[in-house]
């Protein structure tokens, strides 16, 4: 017997958000999570939550050259695209630029738009690289799993 409200081939329906879990997670009162409901763009952001959380947001180092944390060619950092680190190894100043792309790939799910059309889908660490007095430099290329 086949579920009407669900039939073969149609996408899997989508869970209401929890928001009573989502209060309690924030720890937010009665208010604030009125407050918050009411706001289109952070509600919209809110309950992409279980997307984003779903979907990864990978730097794959494209260049290394005197990387003190030993990132190499290939090498991949992962966060969900809430913004979870998943890597075990991490660099903090790797990791600082790649907020930008989590934050947009998040965006873009609440959005409804596909989170690999980010224009801006390549960063380098913060470190300045030896040529200018520094370490190293490390530069990533970024896609959404």
């Amino acid at each position: 017997m086949s579920d009407i409200s669900n039939p073969p081939g149609a996408p899997k329906a989508r869970k209401p958000f929890n928001w009573e879990k989502f209060q309690a997670n924030m720890g937010y009162t009665d208010e604030q999570v009125a407050e918050f409901r009411a706001d289109e763009r952070r509600r919209r952001a809110a309950e992409a939550l279980p997307e984003a959380n779903r979907r990864t947001v990978v730097a794959t180092v494209v260049s290394s050259h005197g990387c003190a944390a030993g990132f190499k060619d290939g090498d991949r950092i992962e966060v969900s695209a809430a913004g979870v680190v998943k890597s075990c190894n991490i660099c903090i100043y790797a990791v600082a630029p790649m907020t930008i792309h989590a934050a947009m790939a998040h965006d873009r799910i609440a959005e409804g738009l596909d989170p690999n059309g980010m224009w801006f889908n390549s960063f380098s660490c913060q470190d300045a690289g030896f040529c200018n007095g520094s370490w190293g430099q490390v530069c990533f290329k970024v896609s959404v799993e």
